[in-house]
């Protein structure tokens, strides 16, 4: 038996799930929590608040948690002038990108605190489970989180919004894929 307790982290709405793999997949409890705050520390110190009560509550053997994106993203914005004209600019959002990363690696320090070990996983990598089959309506980030909804629900997991849903799955490819993991339940084996 491994609990594994995953989360799907943010700058403001956060998802986790919990899968124990001796359970039926469709019993994975998830949920999500809001980090409260304006400034980078006030929102660490509600991560630290939210990650430690779940850490022991559900006493998990090993954490999973979404690495935040190796590069800052351009997307398209669009303005419109006192003509009513609109035009489309292409902006950034570095801060948005960097106080990720900020959470990242709080939330690391905060699990492995617990004493609890843990895993990164890109997005792309925990997604690759979700099957080809399944088409998501949309573009983008829209279409990955339906596939990821209608995965869920082809598998019975609840989950009452796309942050706790994306948690399952990075908890669903931990049990699976995770050579960490599978590193760590050799060692409790042998020890």
């Amino acid at each position: 038996m491994t609990r594994i307790l995953s989360f799907d982290q943010s700058t403001k709405n956060n998802g986790w799930a919990l899968y124990d793999t001796d359970s039926p997949v469709s019993a994975i409890r998830c949920g999500s929590f809001v980090l409260n705050g304006d400034t980078i520390s006030e929102k660490i110190r509600s991560l630290r608040h939210h990650v430690r009560a779940l850490i022991k509550e559900h006493k998990p053997d090993f954490c999973v948690f979404e690495a935040p994106a190796d590069d800052v993203r351009s997307y398209e914005k669009k303005t419109t002038d006192m003509y009513g004209e609109t035009t489309v600019e292409s902006a950034i959002n570095a801060k948005s990108s960097l106080m990720l990363h900020d959470i990242a690696g709080a939330l690391e320090v905060i699990i492995l605190g617990c004493g609890v070990e843990c895993e990164r996983v890109r997005p792309q990598t925990w997604q690759s489970i979700v099957p080809k089959k399944i088409k998501g309506k949309g573009k983008g980030k829209e279409a990955s989180k339906d596939r990821v909804r209608q995965f869920c629900d082809l598998l019975n997991i609840v989950g009452r919004n796309a942050d706790a849903r994306d948690a399952a799955i990075i908890s669903l490819w931990a049990a699976g894929r995770s050579q960490v993991l599978k590193l760590n339940e050799r060692a409790r084996e042998v020890a």
